[in-house]
């Protein structure tokens, strides 16, 4: 064995995998289905149904999948975010609620999915396990992506 290959081994724990993974890949994919669905559905009522459930699903499979990371890093929720990336998050998902209400829109979509990523950045580099900094931001996200790709895709009314 060579010295390269025996400071891997001892460098590096082997990283328990994540729980829910397998549950959150299958949602990830049923999610993708129905609102993939909504292309090819004629009623535009239908059409309207799968592609809102199928991000709920897609929104519920990033829950499941964020909190098996914080689970299987050995962290406990907590309630109040924990880092400054956390807060970070927090302040643009609310800037991007209040500015939804505005003539200035567009600003709400942006914020929405910076938020979405500084709190998929919070999590993964900041070890943040605030259950407000997970679901809001990354709720936030999932709707700008499902607005905007359903502009694209589908159109107006």
């Amino acid at each position: 064995m060579s010295i390269l290959d025996q400071r891997r081994r001892s460098s590096s724990p082997p990283e328990p995998e994540a729980p829910g993974r397998k549950v959150a890949l299958a949602l990830g994919i049923l999610g993708l289905l129905v609102a993939a669905a909504a292309l090819v559905v004629p009623s535009s009522n239908l059409a309207d149904l799968c592609w809102a459930v199928g991000f709920g699903i897609l929104f519920i499979a990033l829950l499941v999948t964020v909190v098996g990371v914080v689970r299987a890093r050995g962290d406990r929720l907590s309630a109040a975010p924990t880092s400054a990336a956390g807060w970070l998050s927090l302040a643009c998902f609310l800037a991007a609620v209040a500015f939804a209400f505005t003539s200035f829109g567009e600003i709400s979509l942006a914020l929405g999915l910076v938020s979405a990523a500084s709190a998929v950045g919070a999590v993964t580099v900041s070890r943040e396990r605030s259950v407000p900094v997970i679901t809001l931001p990354l709720l936030g996200g999932v709707f700008v992506l499902a607005f905007v790709l359903g502009e694209v895709l589908i159109g107006p009314p």
